[in-house]
């Protein structure tokens, strides 16, 4: 029987109908009951799912938040071992105090904005037309406090990120020193744009930005909580949202008046003139409409008060803001625009000489161009014989055969000794004394190479293979007459050490990379010796080893302090490791530059680093400058055109950031020990050239910078005038070598810095490649007159704006000493027609008896190589030097001396096995040609 028939049948039979209805309450009791289940499995399922996502969050924030109190501390420890932990200390407490107070600033003006809106009556929302505000309100109650967090928390995380990151600009306004110096606009002290106004602008930035993020929010938050719609073309705004938006666009108003007066400084350093400066326009124009745009701004915040308390207008608030708008474009851009272009570019060369005069006095000033220059007119009217020119050349100059571009492959060659060591890609110019007399000498450190270790390990990388071993030096101006190679001063093993070095393990060098950490050191009394230390003297296969002895590094005794770096460093093995005991020492941030500019993050640093012997121990010496671009109406420059050569586009030397600066003294001299790591900051040339911003922060860092007279005299002889500071400096006598005004504006008497001829040279490329490289400055003794006695200089040849003729000789005296830091500019008049280097690199690659050498040269499996041109002025003419090398084309070869060529004045290029017989030929040679 069919359920419809079994069912009538009971309903039929007396009680059947109650027992029917119970039957069917209990089948809808349980299909509820069923129903119920899988709704409470659901939910149960959804509060898990949820629990799960907070716990795997909460456990990433904590993850971050451990990783960054291990960076904290560890950083902490890492400065405590060269002695700098104050030097951290007041570094976290200024970024915690910026990142408190601007937190503090944009959590209170996001959190009283969002619970502004919240109160707010809304607008009437139906569910048919606005769906998703409509449900937005529905459960708002639901998470209104994750709303109220984020309303506070992430304008107060990122303006207290910015804040913080701007620690340098707080202290250098905190600890500002004057100049003694004022601005001819606004007669205040420098140091009032160089270090107090980067702050003031600095907060008024923050402030305008806390404020945007009160009307992002006001706006954002009034859409969802009906505070305003739009709808089909048309809007609805309630009273309360114009009012809080008023507020808030008042408050933007004042401090945006405020930053119209604080921008009124920022025109002595206007790009917009033929120099920077104030010039014609932005005294005449732009800075009357800062006065303008103050007081529109003023006007237009107290009628949005007006607006906030009492009117409750939206085009009131609408207008407001279009009148400052538009004010803004005609008052600060439209006018300003039409003077210059119809008032001051057609009377410039009239109009802007006052802006010229005032660059040039402020340019020579902040780039210690207005102290000892001497400008000496070069010509060949006092010139002697022969015999006495060739006598000259060879005495006051040190004419080099051993180019430091292309002689490192054969210093890796001879001396090298194992693969795993390696010599920087361009080597270092330095200067010793040596029997009686200074020698210039190429100098390279052998450091320790880490991609050639043999069977790489965790033990090895870290723990066997930790150091480099001594320097390699040769003199410049000879190689052997036998090999035609270096004649090295110091290398080999055992080491030849005409240059003495007692303490050669390299712990820290140029070759480590950022990564790259070692952990040395064994107990008092152990006579277990892990690290490899240099192989065996006369080929001898047993090696030796040696443990450090220093007080370099981090000591890694306890368990806690291992643990930290292994996760610091991502490395479990610092933590398991049986090699690591008691006595062990991290040793990490193993580049001298990278110490330095951690210890010293204000410094600018110089993109050559070099290594000198002092008192038998190895040393890296970095210079450090202080920078700015604040310096009323000095020219802005760009460091890294400036200080860009050969040297930085092939990456032996590191190239500067690509910033704007107008200020730049080298003040400081930093000296990173090879075998400790300690960092040792020196005073540099303050009585010459005193510099305001280097007595700032020797206030905000006491004690890190040493005075001047604590420089030990073995170390104060190996310190030089710097690479990248001359370089800018000669960038920019190319142009402030003219004193006039009116000549100035003409340019017609500008110089440039030439092209490195070899890098274009078709010998070198195979072909004329037409790449421009600034030709790098060279250091080299020679007579900066070209008659009186030799000095150790950093020189370079200038040439006229079309490159074909030599305009001057500019060279500095890089020897600690009295005349430390003289300009000898050696100029040409016109009607000499000296040639320039690449001239003179198209003569002699244009003369035949050279070209047919050389082609017989690169016959077989072998290419010819040209060194740099060196320009040397010798008795009223530049004398030009090139070295020639050959090199084999198989995998190992190294460049060997093959010839020399030398080319006096405007003669022809001799050709010759020796230095000393080129010079003479080319001398004797134009001489009997005149």
């Amino acid at each position: 029987m069919s359920t419809p028939s079994r069912v009538q049948s009971k309903a039929a039979t007396p009680g059947g109908y109650a027992q029917v209805m119970a039957g069917s309450g209990l089948l809808r009791r349980a299909a509820g009951g069923s129903r119920l289940q899988r709704a409470t499995g659901r939910g149960a399922l959804k509060r898990w799912a949820m629990r799960a996502v907070l716990a795997v969050v909460t456990l990433y924030l904590l993850w971050r938040l451990l990783l960054v109190a291990v960076n904290t501390v560890t950083t902490a420890m890492w400065f405590d071992s060269v002695q700098a932990g104050r030097v951290y200390q007041t570094m976290i407490e200024a970024r915690i105090l910026l990142f408190t107070a601007f937190a503090v600033v944009g959590g209170l003006v996001g959190g009283l904005t969002i619970l502004t809106v919240r109160r707010i009556r809304p607008l009437p929302i139906s569910p048919d037309n606005d769906t998703f505000r409509w449900s937005f309100r529905k459960y708002e109650p639901r998470f209104y406090r994750l709303v109220n967090l984020l309303g506070v928390a992430v304008p107060a995380i990122l303006l207290g990120s910015r804040a913080q990151a701007a620690w340098q600009v707080y202290l250098l306004w905190r600890h500002a020193r004057p100049f003694r110096t004022t601005d001819p606009l606004f007669h205040k002290d420098i140091s009032f744009y160089t270090e107090v106004y980067p702050f003031h602008q600095l907060v008024v930035t923050l402030l305008l930005q806390a404020v945007r993020y009160g009307i992002w929010i006001a706006v954002i938050a009034g859409y969802w909580y009906g505070a305003w719609r739009l709808r089909r073309g048309r809007r609805k705004v309630t009273k309360e949202i114009t009012r809080l938006v008023s507020a808030l666009l008042a408050a933007y108003l004042v401090l945006t008046a405020y930053n119209y007066w604080l921008s009124r400084y920022g025109l002595v350093t206007s790009p917009r003139g033929p120099v920077t400066g104030a010039g014609y326009t932005d005294i005449h124009a732009s800075l009357p409409g800062r006065y303008v745009m103050v007081a529109v701004a003023v006007v237009c915040a107290a009628a949005l008060v007006v607006n906030a308390v009492r009117v409750h207008r939206f085009r009131l608030l609408g207008g407001t803001v279009v009148v400052m708008v538009v004010a803004a474009q005609l008052i600060i851009s439209a006018v300003p625009g039409l003077v210059y272009h119809y008032r001051e570019s057609p009377s410039a060369a009239k109009v802007d000489l006052s802006e010229i005069a005032d660059n040039e006095r402020a340019t020579r000033a902040a780039f210690g161009l207005d102290g000892d220059i001497s400008t000496v007119g070069f010509d060949s009217a006092h010139t002697v014989d022969a015999a006495h020119v060739v006598q000259l050349a060879h005495a006051t100059a040190q004419a080099s055969v051993i180019d430091p571009n292309q002689m490192s492959p054969t210093f890796n060659v001879k001396q090298q000794l194992r693969a795993f060591y390696s010599f920087k890609s361009t080597l270092d110019l330095s200067h010793y004394d040596l029997n009686g007399r200074s020698q210039d000498v190429a100098i390279a450190a052998r450091e320790l190479g880490g991609s050639a270790i043999p069977q790489p390990s965790w033990v090895n990388s870290h723990l066997v293979y930790t150091h480099g071993y001594g320097v390699v030096a040769a003199p410049t101006t000879e190689t052997d007459p036998t090999t035609e190679s270096p004649v090295f001063l110091d290398g080999g093993m055992p080491p030849a050490q005409q240059i003495k070095v007692t303490r050669p393990q390299i712990y820290f060098g140029q070759g480590f990379g950022p990564t790259s950490y070692s952990i040395v050191g064994q107990p008092t009394g152990s006579k277990v010796e892990l690290e490899f230390d240099h192989p065996g003297s006369n080929g001898a296969s047993k090696s030796s080893y040696t443990t450090y002895r220093g007080r370099g590094g981090i000591p890694l005794g306890s368990t806690v302090r291992r643990l930290l770096f292994a996760v610091q460093l991502h490395s479990p093995n610092v933590l398991f490791s049986s090699e690591i005991n008691r006595a062990s020492r991290l040793l990490m941030v193993l580049n001298p530059r990278a110490r330095v500019a951690k210890v010293a993050p204000w410094l600018t640093l110089d993109g050559d680093v070099y290594p000198a012997v002092v008192g038998g121990e190895i040393k890296w010496i970095v210079d450090g400058y202080t920078t700015s671009s604040n310096y009323p109406d000095s020219q802005l420059t760009n460091l890294r055109a400036a200080s860009a050569t050969t040297l930085t586009a092939n990456g032996a030397s590191v190239a500067q950031p690509s910033s704007q600066v107008n200020y730049m003294k080298n003040s400081v001299k930093a000296v990173v020990d090879a075998y400790t790591g300690q960092v040792t900051l020196y005073e540099w040339n303050q009585q010459r050239q005193p510099d305001a911003l280097l007595k700032a922060w020797e206030s905000v860092f006491p004690g890190l910078v040493k005075p001047q007279a604590s420089i030990p005299p073995a170390l104060l002889s190996q310190l030089r005038y710097p690479t990248d500071l001359f370089n800018v400096q000669r960038t920019l006598l190319a142009k402030y070598h003219v004193a006039q005004p009116a000549d100035f504006y003409s340019g017609s008497d500008f110089w440039t810095v030439p092209s490195d001829p070899t890098v274009s040279s078709s010998i070198n490329s195979g072909a004329s490649s037409g790449t421009t490289v600034p030709l790098p400055a060279k250091y080299m003794s020679l007579s900066p007159t070209g008659y009186g006695s030799s000095q150790y200089t950093l020189s370079s040849p200038m040439v006229t704006l079309n490159g074909r003729a030599l305009a001057s000789f500019v060279s500095v005296d890089a020897e600690p000493g009295p005349n430390y830091g003289k300009f000898t500019v050696l100029d040409f008049p016109s009607s000499s027609e000296t040639e320039s280097p690449s001239q003179v690199q198209n003569d002699i690659e244009s003369d035949t008896t050279i070209t047919e050498a050389l082609t017989l040269q690169r016959g077989g499996n072998s290419s010819v190589v040209l060194g740099d041109l060196e320009a040397i002025p010798v008795a009223g003419r530049m004398l030009y030097v090139e070295p020639v090398y050959t090199q084999s084309n198989g995998g190992t070869s190294f460049p060997i001396l093959r010839h020399v060529i030398a080319l006096y004045a405007n003669g022809r290029p001799s050709f010759d096995n020796t230095l000393g017989r080129a010079i003479t030929d080319a001398i004797t040679s134009m001489a009997g040609r005149g």
